[in-house]
Formats: C-alpha cells, structure tokens, sequence
C-alpha cells in the first residue's frame, strides 16, 4: 500500500469516450467534439452584447475615473490645496467623458451612424 500520487490510467486502459476527452479538440473526430453551448460560445462567433457589457464598463472607468483619480493624487502629493486639486481632477474627468464615446467608436464596439 503506497501514499503517493496515484498516476493517472493509461490511454488504452481507459474507456473509449475518456481517452478521447484527454486529446486536443482538432485531433478528435466531429462526433467527439464538443457543441458550442450557449453557455460557451463558439471560437468563430463574436462574444454577444451581453459579454461586451463588462468590457464597455471596464473601459469607461479606465478612461474617465483612473485619469481624473490620478491627477488629483498628484496634485496633492505636489502640495496643491484640496480645492483646486479636486476640480483640476473633476476636469480631467470631464475632459476624458468627452473622449469616450469617440473611443469606443475607434475600437469598433459602437457602430457609426
């Protein structure tokens, strides 16, 4: 009786459809390949807009609220007053609002009219 690792069965001493689960998918037959879901998309097809959903929200905090965040961070490790600090801050943020939408038409996530 050992305690170590168990190793893993032989290929041929498993059952056909586990054997063919351990290779890659283009070296299986159609049969053996796994059907797109709908839970998992296929490679081919774009993600829906569901997906891209996150993706868009990502994007509007990176470009609006990390700039404005970082300015008034540096504004204040300069030793600027909170006040200024924070409206230099909120105009950056409003500068890169502006900014979004044209980036997000440049990536190609917002068709143009």
């Amino acid at each position: 009786m050992t305690h170590g690792p168990e190793q893993p069965a032989a290929p041929q001493d498993r059952p056909p459809s586990v054997a063919s689960r351990d290779r890659p998918a283009a070296d299986r037959p159609a049969a053996d390949r796994p059907a797109a879901s709908p839970d998992r998309p296929a490679a081919d097809r774009p993600p829906s807009p569901a997906d891209q959903i996150g993706r868009i929200w990502v994007l509007a905090f990176a470009t609006v609220l990390i700039p404005g965040i970082l300015v008034f961070i540096a504004l204040r490790a300069a030793g600027a007053p909170l006040g200024p600090a924070g409206l230099l801050g909120l105009l950056v943020m409003l500068v890169s609002s502006v900014a979004y939408p044209l980036l997000l038409k440049r990536l190609g996530w917002v068709g143009r009219r």
